[in-house]
């Protein structure tokens, strides 16, 4: 079973509307005792054929679905996403679209474009990206998406990494040469693991570093041809360097019939925001525009509602409808799934917020559901079934019960090869804030533990996750060491800011940690990790790293111990710096004696 279902997965990229091989598929996970994963098939089987036909699964493939549910009543029509409240139809966005159209002619006559869709949340800019991605896969354009999330602990990179990964992409890395791909792989380590003969990456001066990784993960993407779409979810909280990396693209190439659709909420975008920077340059390049989404009129919030339920509104419905949603479109579809203008629900009920209809909807989750929910909505990102069931401790008919509930009642969505993700970041948030304090303590643990046993054989792309689930769940102790194999892993990517933020986070809870000098030998620990980001970054005259050798020093003495080399190579750089020869004479002696004791040729030279 195992060797059947690459083939069968290989089949459904080749031809993603052909039922049968879904239906194989489906009973090859379960064969192999996997019914969330064979569930997941089902999932995007549905899926496809909705966004695709319009059409639902036929009798046999529901049969094989049912089979996986044992005990499970076939779906009311309301809940399943063939029926009753779909994924909201497009209202009042003509211009928008044909804005959009337009840019992408734009892009196949002219060379690289840049556009970003702004609004508040829930106002459609996801569903207007994706409907125009939709429209360039029908006009001959090849496609990849990449998201990114709030919660802290991402790897550098991360949307990069999607980007390349993706099927487009990955199936065409082939055609770069050795040395891009021995680079390349310190973003997709599996290069070098998947017997290729290439050698892991060596670090590089700072000078050539970031150019010639910047250099190859653009030519890996570019190596697809034209035309491409590049899909960038949610950019207001894309970090530093994968921003820094957008621009390298979209510069480097500018006859590259390569457009990059990029949404982001306006009131995550303070001044200080990186992304600033990349619209000012993209800006003076004249390849961007910015489409600002905003709320629907009446009129168009009686024709979503009315096209979203299938049900005619009456003057005085739609009047107060869009009283209580404001023409939010998120609002609109999430009132009426959760009851609005039903018999006995009464009208008026809905708040001005989004948050309370959304309360209401989870609120008629069945138990063993709303309990998955609370755990995915922890996560904080995209989730596989097999880290959802590590951390919620549900028997395997639990999880694949509530798994399809919250998927029927369209609380998550399949999200690429393997995972799932919530339909809408408002919903993760919602759920998440409905978790006591205790639970969400309880839940990060479980799920720190989860990623730990799940990625145990190559812990660094999630190093920075692990470490925020162990400092929400309040263990302090675990967080500090993953945060450093975190800013470990950020180094070897060359994402120095990165670095420097994850470990001043583990600065920030040492004090939480008993007095001791253990404590004081973990402080030292993480100070001579500080060098080498921060002198990269600011510099090494800069004065947040005087501190770290100041405190660095002293703790030194209190424990007896030689400071390690690389804080007394900032020292060293710090003195020619400010025109200190010969303090930078001294410490240059130490180094040599030290590498002269230890037979370290790196110090030596």
């Amino acid at each position: 079973y195992g060797q059947a279902i690459p083939y069968a997965e290989r089949l459904l990229r080749h031809d993603p509307l052909h039922e049968e091989t879904y239906r194989r598929l489906m009973r090859l996970h379960d064969a192999r005792g996997d019914r969330a994963r064979a569930l997941r098939v089902y999932h995007v089987c549905a899926a496809t054929l909705e966004r695709e036909l319009g059409s639902q699964p036929s009798a046999p493939t529901r049969a094989v679905y049912q089979a996986l549910l044992p005990e499970q009543p076939e779906p009311p029509a309301e809940e399943s996403p063939a029926g009753g409240v779909n994924d909201p139809p497009f209202v009042g966005r003509l211009a928008e679209v044909a804005r959009l159209r337009s840019i992408w002619r734009e892009t196949e006559m002219d060379g690289t474009q840049f556009v970003l869709v702004t609004g508040e949340p829930g106002i459609g800019k996801t569903r207007l990206v994706e409907d125009f991605r939709l429209w360039c896969v029908h006009h001959g354009a090849i496609t990849a998406v990449a998201r990114s999330y709030p919660a802290e602990g991402a790897l550098a990179y991360a949307p990069v990494v999607a980007w390349l990964r993706s099927e487009a992409v990955k199936a065409r890395l082939e055609r770069l040469d050795r040395a891009r791909l021995t680079e390349l792989a310190r973003l997709l380590p599996e290069l070098v693991s998947e017997g290729s003969g290439l050698a892991a990456p060596n670090l590089l001066p700072e000078s050539d570093q970031r150019q010639r990784l910047f250099d190859a993960a653009a030519r890996a993407i570019l190596a697809v041809g034209g035309p491409l779409v590049l899909v960038a979810e949610d950019l207001h909280w894309w970090d530093q360097e994968s921003l820094q990396f957008l621009h390298y693209l979209l510069r480097v190439e500018p006859e590259a019939r390569l457009l990059v659709a990029a949404t982001a909420r306006r009131e995550e975008i303070d001044p200080r925001h990186p992304l600033n920077d990349l619209r000012t340059g993209l800006h003076a390049l004249g390849r961007f525009t910015e489409i600002d989404l905003e709320r629907l009129s009446r009129a168009d919030t009686a024709v979503l509602a009315q096209r979203a339920s299938g049900q005619p509104l009456e003057a005085l419905d739609a009047d107060q409808l869009y009283r209580d949603t404001e023409g939010n479109p998120l609002f609109v579809v999430e009132a009426l799934r959760a009851g609005w203008g039903r018999p006995g629900a009464g009208q008026g009920w809905a708040s001005s917020k989004v948050q309370a209809v959304i309360e209401a909807r989870l609120g008629q989750l069945s138990e063993p559901a709303r309990d998955l929910v609370g755990v995915a909505a922890t996560i904080g990102r995209e989730f596989t079934s097999q880290v959802l069931a590590g951390a919620s401790e549900a028997d395997e008919d639990t999880l694949v019960r509530g798994l399809d509930e919250l998927w029927r009642r369209r609380i998550i969505r399949e999200q690429g090869a393997e995972a799932y993700d919530f339909s809408h970041d408002k919903i993760r948030e919602v759920a998440y804030s409905a978790l006591s304090p205790a639970r969400r303590r309880h839940h990060h643990l479980r799920v720190a533990h989860a990623l730990e046993q799940r990625h145990a054989h190559d812990p660094a792309p999630v190093s920075g996750q692990i470490a925020g689930h162990y400092d929400r769940a309040g263990a302090a102790g675990q967080a500090i060491a993953w945060y450093k194999r975190a800013a470990e892993a950020a180094q070897q990517v060359y994402a120095n800011v990165e670095a420097i933020r994850l470990l001043g986070r583990a600065l920030d809870l040492l004090p939480t940690l008993p007095l001791t000098p253990e404590r004081d030998a973990r402080e030292l620990e993480i100070l001579t990790a500080f060098p080498g980001p921060v002198g990269t970054v600011e510099g090494f005259a800069s004065s947040r790293l005087a501190g770290v050798q100041r405190r660095a020093s002293e703790l030194a003495r209190t424990l007896g111990v030689d400071l390690a080399p690389p804080l007394l190579h900032s020292l060293a750089l710090a003195s020619l710096s400010n025109d200190d020869f010969g303090a930078a004479r001294v410490i240059g002696l130490q180094l040599q004696a030290r590498g002269e004791r230890d037979a370290d040729d790196v110090l030596l030279v």
